[in-house]
């Protein structure tokens, strides 16, 4: 049970470092091609058009890759959840819904 735990728990950081790392691709590439005015930067994309080409094709894997991980995070955490009980003593206290919107 702890190996199962232990793919689960590292699938879901593998999706989240990844995202974090387009996100701040991203930042970088929008700053490439417009600049920021406040500090008087201007866009870098007129004279590194190729690394402009290369970073936002560098863009687009980052965030195909992130599907793919998030579809086996899902699957990971499907065999994890179907696959194991819950713990003992753990008891349903939910509220019976049709108490509560009787009139």
């Amino acid at each position: 049970m702890s190996r199962a735990w232990t793919f689960f728990l590292l699938d879901q950081v593998f999706v989240y470092v990844l995202l974090v790392a387009g996100a701040v691709s991203t930042e970088v590439v929008y700053l490439a091609y417009k600049g920021d005015a406040a500090i008087t930067w201007g866009g870098a994309c007129g004279s590194l058009a190729k690394f402009c080409h290369k970073a936002t094709a560098t863009l687009a894997i980052t965030f195909a890759v992130v599907i793919c991980y998030a579809v086996l995070s899902l699957v990971s955490s499907y065999r994890l959840f179907s696959r194991y009980d819950a713990p003992i003593g753990y008891t349903n206290k939910g509220i019976d819904m049709s108490a509560v919107f009787r009139t």
